[in-house]
Parts: structure tokens; sequence; C-alpha cells
């Protein structure tokens, strides 16, 4: 029982994994479900992870990786549709470019301990849920679809800041440490 604790929460984030495949090559009438299955995906996956305490770093690196490219994918399908413009790309992803740009640095600075210390935080959720609120109402209120991507932009944005502070707190703490 306990492995299939461990495992679940992966699963459920694999699940993300398996919708942004898919979405490229569903008809614009499923995308809607899709959406719906990979925000509850996301829902449950921590909160399995914690309710059952079996929050790992590997976990938590699956599901940013399932967050990351499902948001990519539906963000790419719907400027190819045409629902939203490809300049608002930047602002809606803000938090997760910031993110990547974390990771490279720490990868190519060889910290790979500090992996294990960029956990999920609730600016991160918000920007999350704010990019799930935008693909909803894209596929369900194409009238909101201005004023979902300004919540989106702002929700992003502003845990880009908070993941940008914690970066450079990490940063300065990392190089007194190798004084």
């Amino acid at each position: 029982m306990h492995l299939l604790k461990l495992l679940t929460p992966s699963i459920l984030s694999s699940f993300r994994l398996l919708a942004a495949l898919l979405f490229p090559f569903c008809p614009e009438s499923s995308w809607l479900w899709l959406i719906v299955v990979a925000g509850i995906s996301d829902a449950l996956d921590g909160w399995l992870a914690r309710s059952w305490h079996v929050v790992t770093w590997q976990g938590g690196l699956i599901d940013a990786i399932a967050d990351k490219l499902f948001v990519l994918t539906v963000l790419i399908i719907y400027v190819k549709a045409g629902k939203i413009d490809l300049e608002w790309i930047p602002a809606v992803i803000s938090r997760d470019l910031l993110v990547l740009a974390t990771a490279l640095h720490i990868a190519f600075s060889r910290a790979w301990d500090s992996f294990k210390k960029m956990t999920a935080r609730a600016s991160g959720k918000l920007a999350t849920a704010g990019q799930f609120v935008l693909f909803l109402l894209v596929a369900t209120v194409p009238d909101l679809t201005f004023y979902a991507l300004l919540f989106a932009s702002l929700c992003s944005g502003l845990s880009a800041i908070d993941y940008g502070r914690l970066f450079v707190k990490e940063l300065t703490a990392r190089n007194r440490s190798h004084e």
C-alpha cells in the first residue's frame, strides 16, 4: 500500500503529460475536458502527496515538468487556433521563464542540491491557477479572453517576483557559504 501512496501523485502528474501530448491532436470540442482533467490532476497530485506525507523532490520535479509542458502545449495550440495572440505568451509564462532560467543557472553551476530547495510556493500555485482559469475561459467564454489574459499575466508576474526573490536569497546564501 505504501508504494501505491508513493506513486499515486506522480501517476496523477503523468495525466498532465498525457493530456499535453493528446491536446494538439484532439478536436476543439475535446479541449475543455482535457483542461479539466489536467486541472484536477494538478490539484490532486500535490494535495495527496502532502496528505499522505509522500512529498519528494523528484515528484515535485515531475509535477513541474508536467505543468510546464501542458501550459506550453495549450498556449501554442491556442495561438495556432487564433484564440490568443502570440504577444501574450511571455507575460502569461513569466514565472515559468524565471524558473527555467533559475534551473539552467543551477544546472550550469552544478549546484544540484539547490534543486531540492526550490519547492512549490503559494505564488506558483496562484500562477498555475491563473493559467488554468485562462484556458477554461478561452474554451468556454471567449469574450473574456482579454481579461483572462490580464489575470493570468498578473498572477504569473507576481509569482515571478516571488520566485526571483527566493532565487536571489538562495544565491546570496550559497555565495556566503563559499567565502
